[in-house]
């Protein structure tokens, strides 16, 4: 990484060396300067005194039980982006800010310390700026490290490197871990919607690196890796902390890859350690649809992903 993309700080680098091998992290923050918070007063006199997990009340609680939800891309957080810098729509699967901040809300209290092992180009780290928390992300992509910082404070962490040696960055105890994985290398299927972002000049898949999780081809392989990474975290999180990993099943050569599934099972089974707790369902309602499979057969749109959700336990 390039030292003219630091302002202020001292760039911190870790090196571990095994071998031949060496491993090079580089940790960064934001760019811009801390803001008053938006979101929820730290106190407010109708939260229970019992409630160690969050600063809600029992009203806004209840709204977060639904086991499904409907959220569209916000214009807001579209010119948010933009604001920071062109370059954000050269990522081919961003997430929303304010989605991630409702479930930040929910499984942390103000302060706390929030975890994205592949936080692309930084929402997760936007959402805990507006939500007065700390966030550390990591990505293997100098680019997306690049913007991840011209879009969150100075209180922000991220980390240029690879998520599968996580176990080697020295992070603190984290209280929560939210993050959406590659979906195995689907982003090297050319579909409707990347040919339209091949027609527009913008990248279609993560990056190019051997490394990069949305690079491997194959799916067993991928699994094995992805885990790793996911028991990484868990060894990272205080006890009774949560993990939302947001995913979907996918489709490959007109076969049916229970992803989602599959990942959910592994993660809560021995030798893996989460306990799997349930699912929220996001739906996408503003999304096109497309005459798939006409008039042969039924080929469905997929308008939702599941937001599998975890407990260290």
């Amino acid at each position: 990484m390039r030292g003219s993309l630091y302002v202020g700080k001292t760039i911190k680098i870790m090196e571990r060396r095994k071998k031949t091998h060496m491993t090079k992290f580089e940790v960064y923050h934001g760019l811009k300067e801390p803001y008053e918070q938006r979101k929820l007063p730290i106190e407010k006199a109708s939260v229970d005194p019992r409630n160690t997990l969050n600063d809600l009340t029992a009203k806004e609680w209840v709204k977060f039980l639904k086991s499904w939800f409907i959220f569209d891309a916000l214009k807001s957080d579209l010119e948010e982006e933009k604001r920071a810098t062109e370059e954000c729509k050269q990522h081919p699967a961003t997430f929303s800010p304010t989605m991630i901040s409702d479930f930040i809300l929910f499984f942390t209290k103000r302060g706390m310390k929030v975890l994205d092992p592949f936080v692309g180009i930084g929402s997760t780290l936007v959402a805990c700026d507006r939500t007065g928390r700390f966030g550390y992300g990591i990505d293997i992509n100098p680019k997306f490290v690049d913007i991840a910082r011209k879009r969150t404070t100075k209180t922000q962490t991220i980390i240029l490197g690879d998520a599968s040696e996580l176990d080697k960055m020295d992070l603190p105890q984290m209280d929560f871990c939210i993050t959406s994985p590659p979906y195995w290398c689907m982003l090297h299927k050319i579909d409707v919607n990347q040919e339209l972002r091949l027609s527009k000049g913008l990248a279609t898949k993560y990056s190019d690196l051997p490394e990069d999780l949305g690079n491997v081809s194959d799916y067993s392989v991928f699994m094995k890796k992805l885990c790793s990474v996911f028991d990484k975290v868990y060894n990272v999180l205080r006890p009774k902390a949560y993990l939302v990993i947001i995913t979907q099943n996918i489709i490959n050569k007109d076969v049916l890859v229970p992803f989602a599934w599959e990942l959910a099972l592994k993660l809560s089974n021995p030798p893996l350690r989460f306990s799997l707790k349930k699912e929220k369902i996001w739906c996408q309602n503003h999304k096109h649809l497309h005459p798939f499979g006409y008039p042969y057969a039924w080929v469905s749109n997929t308008h939702h992903h599941y937001c599998l959700i975890f407990r260290k336990e």
